[in-house]
């Protein structure tokens, strides 16, 4: 009779072994993520990690994966602003209905940049729609100019300067894509946070100035009234981004509700910044990345001028998949001949030939640096003089320095380590911080925020500026509370 318990066991053991086997590899199965499970909650997987034997093989945590391919896809789920069903947010829909030319347009113009608007709104917890905002502006055009706006987002050379562009005679950061979007994110954010956190007032002042919506929320308070946008009753005409502004995240939102297609743009990086080298001509750079002048133009309009500017610290933008071949022609620019550029503005009874014999150049390199077709010259015209740099600064900033000033500085520096050292008094770790600054001649509120360690914020509203305000050498700022 013992036989056949041991057959009947044996049997029952092979099948319980092959049972745990069966579940023991349906768990391994389903604690594997899938591509579209990357929101587990981290207690969970905190957990399983602590049951976990200490010699188990880790598993690598899979990979993150994007939810859109398309960053238009991205601004369109977002539905971060609220927009009303108002009779100017209607009309202005209704005028880029079917425009799809335009559309294409900005399509064209945008795939450079928008991977980066989007980005930088991102990391700064910003409404991914302001990245439409360029649409009403400019049409996404970095080389958009009116009387006084220019750029991408149509800044002023004030409020530009105040948020830490460089604007001068060889460059304007207006017209930079990507450093203008820096300035123009912190504008933003500065006039949400001033005007009652509503980034529909804080579009609107972006519009028609900071103080006439802080008037706005100042006189509904007054009354007891709410202070958002659509409470402040402000007529249309004074405000016309607004109302465009929303159209346009409407149409985005549902294209294909009002005739249109918005050309995709991959969800990936397009550019990167790379520091520029002075004084070379861009189309120099241009063929060192494997670029025509003209593209490289359209990554890099701040440029004024044919030559990056011979003083000052600049950044030029290329495409990520150009930088490796500029990298590796980045040591043969320095053989190129590199240029001082200057700006001269056109006087009465000026001519090339005068200008050019003026500053000791030919007639021909000066049509050539300002891409003049004729010889006809208008007063207040402004002109480009390039003239060639010392050869020894045609090197690398690296290898400027001489080895005999490296020594002498070595000297000095033994010298100065064997003397026995001077106590020295502590430094009074209560001493009171300045209260005030006076401002100097090149500032700007972004410089002057920086320099003090304090917000810019903070620092236009203790002196109570703001975006458009105008500081001059001499004026002093209050630059604690």
């Amino acid at each position: 009779m013992r036989t056949p318990f041991r057959q009947t066991h044996s049997f029952t053991v092979l099948m319980l072994t092959m049972l745990m086997a069966l579940l023991t590899g349906c768990t391994a199965t389903s604690a594997s993520p899938s591509a579209t499970e990357f929101n587990t909650s981290t207690d969970n997987v905190q957990s399983e990690l602590s049951n976990a034997t200490p010699h188990a093989a880790k598993t690598p945590p899979p990979p993150v994966v994007e939810q859109y391919s398309d960053v238009w896809a991205k601004i369109q789920h977002a539905n971060t602003i609220d927009v009303h069903d108002d009779a100017e947010v209607r009309k202005q829909r209704n005028f880029f209905d079917d425009k799809q030319k335009f559309m294409t347009q900005v399509g064209t113009r945008a795939e450079p940049f928008l991977y980066y608007i989007v980005s930088q709104l991102e990391a700064r917890n910003m409404p991914l729609e302001l990245a439409l905002l360029p649409i009403v502006e400019s049409g996404y055009n970095p080389l958009a100019q009116a009387n006084g706006p220019a750029g991408l987002w149509q800044m002023i050379p004030a409020t530009g300067r105040n948020f830490g562009l460089t604007i001068n005679s060889a460059y304007d950061g207006r017209k930079d894509a990507l450093a203008s979007t820096d300035a123009v994110l912190d504008y933003l954010q500065h006039l949400y946070d001033t005007l009652d956190k509503d980034w529909i007032n804080a579009v609107a002042a972006y519009n028609t100035g900071e103080l006439v919506i802080k008037a706005a929320i100042d006189k509904n308070k007054a009354k007891g009234k709410p202070t958002d946008f659509w409470s402040l009753g402000i007529p249309a005409k004074r405000v016309q981004t607004v109302p465009k502004w929303l159209a346009f995240i409407q149409i985005i939102r549902a294209p294909n509700h009002y005739g249109l297609k918005i050309p995709a743009i991959d969800n990936r990086p397009f550019l990167d910044r790379v520091p520029a080298p002075n004084g070379l001509d861009i189309g120099q750079i241009a063929d060192a990345a494997g670029l025509s002048k003209a593209k490289f133009k359209t990554y890099n309009p701040g440029f004024r001028q044919g030559v990056i500017p011979s003083k000052g610290k600049y950044q030029i933008a290329l495409p990520l998949e150009n930088i490796g071949q500029y990298q590796e022609n980045h040591d043969k620019l320095y053989a190129q001949k590199r240029y001082d550029s200057q700006s001269y503005i056109v006087k009465s009874g000026d001519s090339l030939g005068s200008i050019a014999a003026k500053f000791d150049m030919s007639v021909k390199a000066l049509k050539q640096a300002n891409n003049l077709t004729s010889d006809r010259l208008k007063i207040g015209q402004e002109l480009t003089l390039l003239t060639p740099m010392a050869t020894n600064d045609n090197q690398p900033e690296a290898v400027k320095v001489s080895s005999n000033k490296a020594k002498v500085d070595t000297k000095v520096r033994s010298k100065s380590s064997t003397k026995a050292k001077t106590p020295t008094k502590p430094a009074d770790k209560t001493a009171a911080k300045a209260t005030t600054y006076k401002v100097k001649s090149g500032d700007s509120l972004d410089k002057i925020a920086r320099k003090n360690k304090v917000k810019l914020a903070d620092l236009m509203k203790w002196n109570q500026l703001n975006a458009k305000s105008i500081i001059k050498p001499g004026q002093e700022l209050k630059v604690t509370e």
